[in-house]
């Protein structure tokens, strides 16, 4: 009979407890009232939980009781989509981050770090971010908003996106949130279609650029909406996306290290749709920075990998790959370097890059067609690197080298090509002749004395030299020292010569690959933080035959020699005591308390209260006068959590008469430095939330409430004020009042307090003064001055304009829109002040002109 007895409906109602302290909503549910999450036996009854506006404690235990429940139960399951976690994305995104985020942010205690990590675990799936980028896609896109409310409501929107976008930093900033989607599939649905149709939605949003589009229009929103200088997202960053996504791609190589083409496919769909985004050298150079801590399994794994990429893909990876293996081990190398280090980088290098392409004869083309087209002006070592991988297939070099000697020695291309990308081909097939055997040297030579001959009358004197620099190369390699090539020219015997004729000598052979990992470290153990090379001091001991003439000398060597052994003794017993800790378990740092240093313990107080987070908080704090602490974080976040409410849910619609009455009433009870400005900006921002209700309430309440003088004085300045700030006057007014408009605190950088005090905008005494003097140049003698250069241009008679200069003056005009501020301001503030204030008048009149008849004494 139980089970028949179903409510057919839940409600919300607001009770209050006797001491009036009390202002919440209980939420009555088929399933009862929850007080503790340990109650919840169900998803209806955690999702009725999320809605009731929970406290940060109770929200803690919903989600922890849906971190563990997650895989038991199918409802919970957010990685896949289901009507049931649709429900709990909406609530998640919708309700609990606008309201709970930004103190999850600003406060660092245990219990906000545990709900920021069970929040980023519960979101981070496909339908997370699908929800997340909806909300922020609509936001984006709710423009269709009357001119007078405008300002409000982008103020809104843009503390809304704000919190989406930093909570979605946070999600994707970690390095393995691929591999941790794909293996929650994975669990989910094995071997099933919904999850390849799940990892191709989650490429769209990743791989293909929409959340980093969504997020650069957000970004946008919020740097307009917000005075204050903060950082830019890296998700609105093209170049830094990119590297993240490259980073993970080589976090799921490492990870999924398998030959199923199951996990292949999901790779490969990522990083094809990373390469059209136009930063596909910052994705390979994050996908390579495990190459050298996993030289010797992942270089494969990378290669099967990379053989499912279509064409146009790998070529762009290919030429991205040579371009990152030059950046990291080649340009660290300078010009000092000797040849024998040089020569070992490149084949170290070569040999990676010929793992990498090795068995691919499209790779292999593309290095090919790079090293006779654009690769002739990179880098001397980058072309070292490619002849060295191409060193092994002897068909493709004769390929490449009967191409580049036939451009060589053709007389068009010797006219219409630039002497650069000449010079370049030159040092091609010097450094080709090195790979060659000396049989295919000696065939190559006689072709080479044909083109030389067809190229001795070249109209370029370039030319001509670059000529004989490859004659005398090939000579000194295939002919006798008494047959060699001499042309008895003073560019062949030129330091510039003989540079280009030692190309010719440079053999680089393949290397192990492990050396790019212990030259690696040893370039890192060789620069200092400064970014130099600390400089070795050696002391050299005094020699036999010279005798000191002081004792002074050899007191200070050993002086350093027993220093030194002190250092060493010290270090060996830090790595004693390192190994002895090491069986120790490691505890976390507990929080800090400021309160912790005081002398008293009696005096701490561990119930602290919180920020408000719901208006109803907000409400009972304001009327909670007995509790300091309490009151007065509620009156310092009532304007923020007022603004950031405005344009979120109906909380402020449905209270904003009783917030209004409470803060047109409330009294300065504890003495609070600032309580004046904090109450003034609390009662603009309630009125610019409803402006046309509020400000009719506030006339009311000017003319007939009974207030003393000083809430009246604050009722005028808030109706001046708040309509002003709808018009476009916020920010002068605030310098004028020197009140700020409530901004929410977004965790950014920020200098030392030193530099901040002495760089950031502090309230000057003379600011009313100057904005005032501003004002008046702006209205007075701005006119006069154009009026003034007016005149002096000549009379309005000569100022003659043709008729299609009109045309296109008329098309440069805006089209008036309609003034809807006026609508607000006329209904709102105007007729209903007017109104009141003329029938007091009139009272106040009668009362005069006919004064009541005096009392007379009965006869």
């Amino acid at each position: 009979m139980a089970d028949l007895l179903v409510p057919v409906s839940t409600r919300a109602i607001q009770t209050e407890s006797d001491d009036g302290n009390q202002h919440r909503a209980k939420v009555i549910s088929p399933e009862g009232s929850f007080a503790n999450a340990e109650d919840i036996q169900s998803a209806e009854q955690a999702l009725d939980v999320l809605n009731s506006q929970p406290k940060p404690e109770l929200l803690l235990k919903v989600l922890q009781w849906i971190s563990r429940n997650i895989l038991d139960k199918p409802g919970l399951d957010i990685s896949i989509h289901t009507a049931q976690a649709s429900r709990f994305c909406h609530v998640l995104v919708n309700v609990i981050l606008p309201n709970h985020w930004s103190q999850i942010c600003n406060n660092k205690s245990k219990i906000t770090r545990s709900m920021r990590e069970l929040m980023i675990l519960t979101l981070s799936s496909v339908t997370g971010i699908s929800a997340i980028a909806l909300r922020m896609r609509l936001l984006i896109k709710s423009d269709a908003v009357p001119e007078g409310e405008s300002q409000i409501r982008n103020s809104g929107k843009a503390r809304l996106l704000e919190d989406l976008l930093s909570f979605l930093e946070a999600m994707l900033e970690r390095v393995n949130f691929l591999s941790s989607v794909w293996s929650r599939l994975s669990a989910s649905l094995p071997s099933s279609p919904r999850r390849y149709l799940l990892w191709k939605e989650l490429v769209i949003l990743l791989g293909n650029g929409r959340v980093l589009s969504i997020s650069a229009e957000a970004e946008d929103i919020v740097v307009k909406g917000s005075s204050d200088i903060r950082e830019r997202s890296w998700l609105s960053n093209g170049s830094r996306y990119s590297s993240w996504l490259g980073r993970n791609l080589c976090d799921f190589l490492t990870k999924h290290n398998t030959d199923s083409n199951d996990v292949r496919q999901p790779w490969t769909q990522i990083l094809e749709r990373a390469a059209t985004l136009g930063h596909i050298d910052q994705v390979v150079e994050g996908t390579y920075n495990k190459f050298i801590c996993e030289a010797g399994s992942l270089v494969e794994t990378y290669q099967a990998f990379t053989s499912g990429l279509r064409g146009s893909t790998k070529t762009l990876v290919v030429k991205s790959l040579l371009r990152c293996l030059a950046k990291i081990h080649l340009s660290p190398l300078d010009v000092g370097s000797s040849d024998e280090e040089t020569s070992k980088r490149i084949g170290c290098v070569a040999a990676l890059l010929h793992r990498l392409v090795h068995g691919q004869k499209d790779l292999t083309d593309t290095l090919v067609e790079w090293l006779t087209g654009e690769g002739v002006v990179e880098d001397l070592r980058t072309r070292r690197v490619v002849i060295g991988t191409l060193a092994d297939d002897i068909d493709v070099l004769k390929t490449a080298l009967s191409e580049s000697l036939s451009n060589f020695g053709d007389r068009i291309h010797i006219r219409h090509t630039p002497i650069l990308h000449q010079e370049g081909m030159f040092i091609v097939q010097i450094l080709r002749y090195c790979a060659e055997t000396p049989k295919e040297q000696l065939k190559m030579y006689f072709c080479l004395r044909v083109t030389l001959i067809e190229q001795s009358p070249t109209p370029s004197p370039r030319a001509s030299v670059l000529g004989m620099y490859v004659g005398t190369a090939v000579s000194e390699l295939v002919d006798p020292p008494d047959k060699r090539i001499n042309f008895s020219s003073e560019e062949i015997r030129s330091a510039q010569g003989r540079h280009y004729v030692n190309l010719s000598k440079f053999q680089d052979p393949f290397r192990p690959i492990e050396d790019l990992k212990r030259g690696k470290v040893h370039d890192k153990q060789l620069v200092t933080r400064e970014g130099r090379v600390p400089a070795v001091q050696h002391i050299k001991p005094p020699s036999s035959k010279s005798h000191p003439p002081k004792g002074s000398r050899v007191i200070s060597i050993e002086e350093v020699e027993s220093e030194h052994k002190l250092e060493e003794e010290e270090e060996e017993e830090e790595e004693e005591e390192e190994e002895e800790e090491e069986d120790l378990p490691a505890h976390a740092k507990p929080d800090s308390d400021a309160s912790d240093s005081d002398e008293d313990p009696t005096v701490i107080n561990r119930d602290k209260p919180t920020a408000p987070v719901y208006i109803d908080d907000l409400i009972s704090g304001l009327r909670d006068t007995e509790n300091y602490d309490r009151h007065n974080l509620a009156l310092t976040h009532a304007s923020p959590l007022i603004r950031r409410k405005a344009s979120f849910g109906t909380e402020v619609t449905d209270n904003a008469q009783d917030l209004a009455s409470i803060f047109t009433g409330l009294q300065n009870k504890w003495n609070i430095s600032n309580f004046e400005e904090l109450r003034l900006q609390a009662m603009i921002a309630v009125l610019v939330a409803q402006p046309l209700e509020m400000g009719q309430w506030f006339s009311a309440a000017y003319f007939n409430g009974d207030y003393s003088i000083s809430q009246r004085a604050a009722v005028l300045t808030t109706l001046g004020l708040g309509a002003r700030e709808l018009a476009g006057y916020g920010k002068e007014d605030a310098a004028l009042t020197k009140s700020t408009q409530a901004t929410s605190s977004f965790p950014s950088k920020q200098l030392p307090p030193k530099l901040h005090a002495l760089y950031a905008p502090s309230p000057d005494l003379a600011a009313p003064i100057t904005t005032a003097s501003k004002q008046v140049e702006q209205s007075i003698l701005r006119p006069m001055a154009l009026s003034a250069a007016d005149a002096i241009s000549g009379p309005n008679v000569l100022k003659i304009r043709t008729f299609s200069s009109r045309m296109e003056v008329e098309k440069k005009r805006t089209k008036p829109m309609p003034n809807a501020l006026a609508k607000v301001v006329a209904d709102g503030f105007f007729f209903p002040l007017t109104g009141r204030w003329s029938m007091h008048v009139q009272g106040l009149y009668v009362l005069i002109i006919s004064p009541p008849p005096p009392h007379k004494s009965p006869i």
